[in-house]
């Protein structure tokens, strides 16, 4: 499936050519970056050790269990679902010792929807990232049950 119009950004995963290229030109990674889908989005921030942070930055591939995953690319994380770019976020190290999100973009299509805390919990990490502590700071703002 292809996107309607320039407010949608699709990409085939699976489409390993487009992946390479997109690493390697800078162009294609720039209109990725500065498409015009992205919205300044506000999340709960979801801090990660520097252990978790080298697992998320592995991702995984999605499957039916866990449908978004995230990928590393020019310096941002992209939450994807069926080649679809949902998410852009921005982690960054802060004095606490602990990775922050500095910075959220959400696709129209994921407006309003925290798919990063649902690729945390569901995501098929491994190891697991989802810590005691994580699942407790998750519970306080509400995006665990209790």
């Amino acid at each position: 499936m292809k996107p309607e119009n320039e407010y949608e950004l699709y990409f085939d995963r699976n489409d390993k050519d487009t992946w390479a290229m997109a690493r390697l030109h800078h162009s294609l990674l720039k209109q990725i970056e500065n498409s015009p889908v992205w919205e300044k989005e506000e999340v709960p921030d979801i801090p990660l050790s520097e252990e978790q942070m080298v697992i998320f930055t592995k991702g995984y591939d999605p499957s039916w269990e866990a449908r978004y995953a995230p990928y590393l690319l020019g310096g941002w994380y992209y939450l994807t679902r069926s080649g679809w770019w949902v998410k852009k976020l921005k982690y960054e190290k802060k004095a606490d010792g602990f990775y922050h999100v500095t910075e959220h973009y959400t696709s129209p299509k994921e407006k309003g929807h925290n798919v990063l805390a649902q690729v945390i919990v569901e995501g098929h990490f491994y190891p697991e990232i989802l810590d005691d502590r994580l699942r407790d700071l998750m519970r306080t703002i509400d995006i665990l049950p209790h």
